[in-house]
């Protein structure tokens, strides 16, 4: 039997203003450390087994948080292909300015911002690594970004907005 739990990491400094992290490396801010707590209580005594995040710090730092307090002991794996969705020059900018510029790259897949990549370069390389890292048997919990749960809701669910969940949030 197979068991997902997605949840997306915790707020960075970036979150509280409402700016997209993207592949700014942003450590978790103090609060974004505590509002983990809940999930983490919850996760404490389901039997994990694998915990994959990507390779940055704000997902990292929730991954290692959650394992922190489980019984199971779960592996973590943090990969560069587990990243979010690379938006270039977007990346930092108020989320309000950014959605218009990031709904017409979905718009028109084949298009990268500068400095970024395509929409369909981020579900070649996202997708494979997470069906790899999700096969078998096993309770696993992704810890990602919201492109990449937003992609999840798509794919498994078809609603992109399905998983779009706040920081901290689980499902």
């Amino acid at each position: 039997m197979k068991q997902i739990y997605v949840m997306r990491h915790g707020h960075t400094v970036l979150d509280v203003e409402k700016r997209s992290d993207g592949w700014l490396d942003m450590p978790l801010s103090d609060a974004g450390l505590e509002s983990l707590i809940e999930a983490q209580q919850f996760l404490k005594l389901v039997p994990l087994t694998k915990i994959i995040t990507a390779d940055l710090k704000r997902t990292k730092q929730t991954a290692e948080l959650i394992e922190s307090g489980t019984m199971s002991d779960p592996k973590v794996v943090a990969s560069g292909e587990g990243r979010t969705w690379n938006l270039g020059v977007i990346a930092g900018t108020k989320k309000r300015y950014g959605r218009p510029e990031v709904q017409r790259l979905i718009d028109n897949p084949a298009e990268a911002p500068a400095g970024g990549e395509s929409f369909n370069d981020f579900k070649a390389r996202f997708l494979p690594w997470f069906n790899k890292q999700t096969a078998g048997n096993g309770i696993i919990l992704y810890v990602g970004s919201g492109s990449n749960l937003r992609l999840l809701g798509f794919e498994l669910l078809g609603d992109i907005d399905a998983l779009d969940l706040d920081e901290g949030g689980l499902a």
